[in-house]
């Protein structure tokens, strides 16, 4: 007879019963609406000064308007001549919505707040399952808070939706531990196959909570969980690969070229430029050119610290150490036996998710964007949520009361730190919260003479904390962002930190870097004229780098082609295709930007096509900008 596995979390008796709908305390329902309310509104709050946001993925969205084949491969031109570097799952959600109100910015943006939105119930629903109330409101109120989530749901980035596909992943995953069936497994796989058409390997940070959580808890045997997980992972592969082999299948002149490749190949994409790219350290790293020198103090920045220095602290750093301590005092619990089976579960799955994603994001390549650390709000919240619960539900016990006290004390402190990043943080309320919490830490050292004090002491430790990310989401609702690179919270006091860099962006300088980041957008006269152009071109115009071009095509609503893609760095077009649509009269204009020409790392091609044009054309200035008429 097959011996079965054994699973942990079978030894500590369920303490809080599975919730079931229509249970749950009045003042639960009401807080838990608040919540949702109170993010709602600050997601929405003056939108419209967001503008195109992201432009890049703006104009990809407008280009499927246009046409079937740019929706479906996600061109940044309706011309179809180059895709953005995504998979295009993200832009069929706003090209779908769009299609219903019109491209403008509420109908890119809106879709992005109510995948937050949804992502802050499911956080809910994850931790209700089998944790106290106040355990899964605080969850859900840290996440939907958390100063990275607020910016990206007021954002037309692809990251509120591969977040909503990892916890809905998550979600169907831990439920396959819990029942030890293998439907809900293969859900996970299939949510996590639309996570890959979303951001690629990026949505496979949750994989190993899930299949850990499977493992380690299904009463099943052995041999019979490895079948399940082998299945699953080649749905899992097989939807994930899917699209790129779709892509790479379709003749090449049927198709846009793939944006960020070398190749013209999605799974080159997928394993090159949006996967080891990222996440090794390069000593040739082609981003590493585009880093003002004096930001270049250090070879890199990858270190358990990354997260919490100046260009990354205000996304993600005000309750990582906390977050960081509550794996810590999970796992112990989970070793210990202290939960339910259920609760075992989600602690499993909470703190694999949360170490694998922040050491990957700790230690990854130069490669790196401040909007990356979106990928670990969802954990950390999980994971302080269920850190709540040891508090207020530990014994007196001496030793506890030293842990706890001691990691209130250093939390504290760590986010008095983040208060003094910035000027647009008042020195004296961030003063305040860590006196307020060094007090509560004091209470909750000594044996409390009433179970409500203790509480009390609690609950204000947790105020002190939750304040600065609140803080710092209010300041970047006032602030709105633009460009590939959105920040966080308020202008740095270090004059050599991202913040800064992006801050000289916004106003021109380096002008390179304005139109790579955030796009230059045409004047009124050069606006005119481009639209003014025959229609029997197929580009108005092409131009460089992709947010410059995009900004150009929503501005004229003709296809403007983005030479060498995103950063001009792609080998698309060649200088012969080029040549061969200007004879065939599809390109009307080619819009010089003389300083991109400047940038290290531009592709050959792109160069080489500037030559021609400024060899072969004559040129005329339009609102102090070189055009070169290539069609008659």
């Amino acid at each position: 007879m097959e011996s079965r596995s054994t699973t942990l979390g079978d030894k500590g008796a369920a303490r809080y019963p599975v919730s079931k709908a229509g249970r749950h305390p009045t003042w639960e329902t009401w807080c838990l609406l608040g919540i949702l309310v109170a993010a709602a509104v600050s997601y929405v709050w003056s939108l419209g000064t967001t503008g195109w946001a992201n432009a890049y993925y703006a104009g990809a969205v407008q280009s499927g308007l246009q046409d079937p084949v740019a929706f479906a491969f996600g061109s940044a031109d309706w011309g179809n001549s180059i895709t953005v570097d995504k998979p295009p799952l993200s832009l069929w959600v706003m090209g779908l919505s769009a299609r219903l109100f019109g491209l403008n910015t509420w109908s890119l943006l809106l879709p992005q707040a109510a995948m937050t939105l949804g992502s802050t119930l499911l956080i809910y629903k994850l931790v209700r399952h089998c944790f106290p109330g106040y355990a899964a409101l605080l969850a859900a109120g840290v996440f939907a808070t958390t100063p990275i989530t607020v910016l990206l749901a007021r954002y037309n980035n692809p990251d509120p939706l591969m977040i909503l596909l990892m916890l809905s992943a998550l979600y169907a995953g831990l439920r396959a531990a819990e029942s030890s069936r293998s439907g809900p497994l293969f859900l996970a796989a299939g949510l996590l196959a639309l996570g890959f058409l979303t951001k690629q390997l990026q949505a496979f940070l949750v994989l190993p909570a899930i299949f850990l959580a499977f493992i380690l808890f299904a009463s099943r045997t052995w041999k019979a969980k490895a079948l399940s997980a082998a299945l699953a992972g080649l749905l899992l592969v097989g939807g994930s690969l899917a699209w790129p082999l779709l892509v790479d299948l379709t003749p090449a002149d049927s198709r846009p070229y793939v944006g960020g490749s070398t190749s013209n190949s999605m799974i080159e994409l997928t394993l090159g430029y949006n996967g080891l790219d990222r996440v090794i350290q390069r000593e040739d790293d082609p981003s590493a050119a585009l880093i003002p020198a004096e930001m270049r103090t250090v070879a890199s920045d990858a270190g358990f610290f990354r997260l919490l220095n100046v260009n990354y602290g205000q996304e993600i750093g005000w309750l990582l150490l906390p977050a960081l301590i509550a794996c810590v005092a999970i796992v112990v619990r989970v070793s210990k036996g202290k939960y339910s089976r259920p609760g075992a579960i989600l602690a499993v799955g909470s703190v694999v998710w949360m170490a694998t994603t922040y050491l990957t994001l700790s230690f990854m390549g130069n490669s790196f964007h401040s909007y990356y650390t979106a990928a670990l709000a969802a954990p950390l919240a999980l994971c302080l949520g269920l850190a709540t619960d040891i508090v207020l539900t530990s014994n007196g016990s001496l030793l506890r009361r030293l842990g706890i006290a001691a990691s209130i004390v250093a939390s504290c402190i760590f986010s008095r730190a983040m208060w003094q990043l910035s000027d647009s943080y008042p020195d004296w309320l961030g003063s305040g919260l860590l006196f307020m919490g060094l007090i509560a830490a004091s209470v909750l050292l000594v044996p409390a003479p009433s179970e409500w004090i203790r509480r009390a002491a609690v609950w204000a430790a947790g105020c002190s904390l939750v304040v600065g990310p609140i803080f710092c989401s209010v300041t970047t609702i006032s602030h709105p962002q633009t460009g590939s690179n959105p920040l966080s919270g308020g202008l740095t006091k270090n004059a050599n930190s991202l913040s800064r860099f992006m801050a000289g962006i916004k106003n021109g300088s380096p002008a390179w870097a304005a139109g790579l980041a955030i796009g230059n957008t045409p004047g009124p006269e050069l606006a005119g004229y481009l639209r003014s152009a025959p229609s029997t071109c197929t580009w108005v115009a092409a131009t460089y780098p992709g947010q410059t071009a995009a900004r150009f095509q929503l501005e004229v609503a003709r296809p403007v082609m983005p030479l060498g893609g995103f950063a001009a760095t792609d080998p698309s077009p060649t200088l012969e295709q080029f040549q061969s649509w200007v004879k065939a009269g599809q390109v009307c204009y080619l819009v010089l930007q003389p300083e991109q020409l400047k940038v290290p790392g531009n592709s050959p091609e792109v160069t080489s096509i500037n030559e021609w044009v400024q060899a072969s054309f004559r040129s005329e200035t339009v609102d102090g900008v070189r055009v070169f008429r290539l069609a008659s």
